[in-house]
């Protein structure tokens, strides 16, 4: 009776809280996307004549994580912008969720690559990409790509996001 009791009070809470978190671990991951080679053009294909950012970014790019919660302040006033983010580092999942969670963005389109981001990835993107992060890409409704380098003015995208 006491060893049921202490069970009941003790352990199953426990239980229960660390299948929960392992629940909640499992469920972002199959939210996030693979990036792969070749994945660039259907990216694009996919913004259906609207305006959409592709921002890269790195876990070892410190600029990078910095920037992050203000993505998180600008998806949450602009929630209807399409936005990617890819992140280029091969790092475990639970790693860049819980970034990404920290930043408020773990409901965003959020992708990571499945290979190691080479030239040839960087190439297919943009020829004149030499791995510099953070990049941020804004695509116009027709195509149109403007590159902005490294940390983000959002004064600069809310003024491109005006003209659509």
């Amino acid at each position: 009776m006491l060893n049921q009791r202490f069970f009941k009070t003790f352990f199953l809470p426990i239980i229960l809280l660390i299948c929960g978190s392992v629940f909640n671990v499992i469920a972002h991951a199959q939210e996030m996307k693979i990036y792969r080679p070749g994945d660039w053009k259907p990216l694009l294909e996919s913004r259906a004549n609207k305006p959409m950012i592709v921002h890269f970014w790195g876990f070892t790019c410190s600029p990078c994580l910095d920037e992050l919660p203000r993505w998180g302040d600008f998806i949450a006033q602009f929630p209807d912008v399409k936005t990617v983010f890819i992140e280029v580092d091969q790092i475990p999942a639970e790693l860049s969720i819980q970034t990404l969670r920290d930043a408020r963005l773990n409901r965003a389109d959020h992708r990571t690559s499945s290979a190691s981001f080479d030239e040839y990835m960087r190439y297919e993107i943009d020829p004149r990409w030499m791995g510099e992060l953070p990049l941020t890409m804004l695509i116009s409704p027709k195509g149109e790509i403007r590159r902005l380098r490294g940390t983000v003015d959002f004064k600069i995208i809310r003024q491109w996001l005006a003209q659509f």
